[in-house]
């Protein structure tokens, strides 16, 4: 409580009366604003009443402005105030009145401001494109993690394709293809055009207008056009004796290529059915690439003697390609006449070893034209020789199962040994002599057909277009004929005749003439190994005559 002042100027006073008791406490409405109900009323004048009271305690004393304050608000009120500026002025001595220039706006007028403000310049904006509002975000404006993909995908397939194209030595957005006829298909995926009607190839002009390189061979379509020549040359003769129309596409094999890949030399079978058991038909090919399609030709046709005979040396020797030429171009008269001895033959033995005797298949009557058309020969050690010397060559094989191989010799003539397993392991063109090993009998064939239920060595004649009848033809001593009534096929010398199914012996290289008056003695059981190679037996020896009659000589 406060004391309350008697009139003294200050509270020590030691005269000072005893405390005054407060009076009694007002009611809450009568109480005076600005005044506590216990605090005591001072009289005016005196120091106490002189102090603030207790709601004016803590407030801040305002200020009196200053001089500088005034002259602060009144630069302020300058500076907002636009700044006027007469729109003439008039020129004392003509009295005339002259205009100002008109200025722009005053809010695109830049104003340096005032020293002392405490403001920065404003900077110049930096030229640029103009900022456009933007607008509100639609849910297209986001990518999704989907569409960068797929955009990356794209871009990748793209980037294949050209690197792919400029590696193939093509410009970019052109196509080129070799006629193959309308099931080939260009590697890319575009068709090729039929072997009759070859379309010119149409180079696309550079970048730079000079033009663009020639284009480099295709070896896709070189097969396809193979395939499709070979069904149009060999097709009818195949499904002659394959008593149905081809299955498959023929087996085409590029053995040799030029180091730019303009020549192609291989071969090309078409398959036998499974349920046949006649032998493949087969062919050489030989192509050149002419810088805008294939130029083919198989043997047997006078195309392929012409590329042979242009064909580069690395490719193929002289002596090789005139082999080639003279098997290709061969007629069945000159054929005949090599193998039944009224002609410089080759001096062909059955495909074994001299001195011993194998079994001799032929071909069922009851399903075969001629008796005579697929001739096999199954035992002994079943080691498959050479007839003759000649250039040794590989049909639908690739080394690891059966192999049909072929002979070429020097009349033109070849011999073709088929269901070979284990095959020499020779390039194609190889020399090979008389009695040098080819392989192993076996019992599939390497280009298709039924399969044998022995091993055995299929024996075929060929020329450059078709095959060579065996009826009249010498071989290792005997003289394989046909007859039609009965329709049947043996191999006789002298008076000894052999009937499908019975030992014949290989005499060697042996005109009819010169050999010796009896057969050789039957080895072993057929395919249980090697047959005698001692002198013949004449007590052991069976004559048999046409009509199937046994005699004992």
């Amino acid at each position: 409580m406060a004391r309350r002042d008697d009139g003294h100027a200050s509270r020590i006073n030691t005269h000072a009366s005893p405390w005054a008791r407060a009076p009694e406490r007002p009611s809450p409405g009568a109480r005076p604003p600005g005044r506590r109900p216990d605090e005591p009323q001072w009289p005016e004048g005196s120091w106490w009443s002189e102090q603030p009271g207790w709601d004016e305690r803590g407030r801040r004393r305002r200020r009196e402005p200053t001089r500088r304050d005034v002259r602060r608000r009144e630069k302020g009120r300058r500076r907002r105030q636009p700044e006027r500026r007469p729109a003439y002025r008039t020129d004392h001595r003509s009295d005339q009145r002259i205009e100002y220039r008109s200025e722009p706006p005053a809010a695109a007028r830049r104003r340096e401001p005032a020293r002392g403000s405490g403001r920065r310049p404003p900077t110049r904006p930096r030229p640029g494109p103009k900022a456009r509002p933007r607008g509100p975000r639609m849910p297209g404006d986001r990518i999704g993690a989907g569409a960068l993909i797929l955009s990356a995908v794209v871009g990748l397939s793209l980037l294949g394709i050209a690197e792919r194209t400029l590696l193939d030595g093509r410009p970019i957005g052109t196509t080129e293809s070799v006629a193959a006829g309308k099931g080939a298909r260009h590697p890319k995926g575009h068709a090729t055009a039929p072997s009759g009607a070859q379309q010119p190839h149409r180079q696309a002009p550079s970048a730079s207008g000079a033009p663009a390189a020639p284009p480099r061979p295709d070896t896709q379509a070189l097969t396809a056009q193979v395939r499709k020549l070979t069904l149009a040359q060999r097709g009818a003769a195949a499904k002659q004796a394959y008593g149905a129309a081809p299955t498959r596409a023929p087996i085409v094999a590029a053995t040799r290529t030029s180091a730019d890949g303009t020549w192609v030399f291989g071969t090309t079978a078409i398959p036998v059915p499974a349920g046949s058991d006649a032998d493949p038909e087969i062919a050489f090919f030989a192509a050149r690439w002419t810088g805008r399609d294939w130029r083919i030709g198989l043997s047997g046709a006078t195309a392929f003697g012409t590329l042979l005979g242009a064909m580069p040396a690395t490719v193929m020797s002289a002596a090789e390609s005139r082999a080639l030429r003279r098997y290709g171009a061969l007629s069945a008269e000159q054929a005949a006449a090599a193998v039944n001895g009224t002609g410089a033959g080759d001096g062909l033995m059955l495909p074994w070893k001299s001195g011993t005797s194998w079994t001799m298949l032929t071909a069922d009557p009851a399903s075969a034209q001629r008796p005579l058309s697929a001739l096999a020969f199954a035992g002994g050690d079943g080691r498959v020789l050479a007839a003759g010397a000649g250039r040794l060559y590989r049909f639908c094989g690739d080394g690891s199962g059966p192999a049909l191989l072929m002979v070429v010799h020097a009349s033109g003539v070849a011999t073709v040994y088929d269901r070979v397993r284990s095959a020499a392991q020779l390039r194609d063109g190889s020399v090979v002599g008389r009695g040098d090993p080819l392989g192993r009998t076996g019992t599939a064939g390497a280009c298709g057909g039924a399969p044998a239920a022995r091993a055995e060595v299929r024996f075929d004649l060929r020329r450059g277009a078709a095959p060579v009848p065996l009826d009249g033809a010498v071989i290792g001593g005997w003289t394989f004929t046909e007859r039609a009534k009965p329709l049947l096929g043996f191999a006789e010398r002298g008076l000894l005749q052999v009937l499908p199914g019975g030992l014949i012996a290989n005499l060697g290289a042996v005109p009819a003439a010169d050999a010796p008056p009896s057969s050789p003695a039957p080895g072993d059981e057929p395919g249980g190994g090697a047959g005698s190679a001692g002198a013949p037996s004449p007590s052991a020896t069976q004559n048999r005559s046409p009509s199937g009659a046994n005699t004992q000589q």
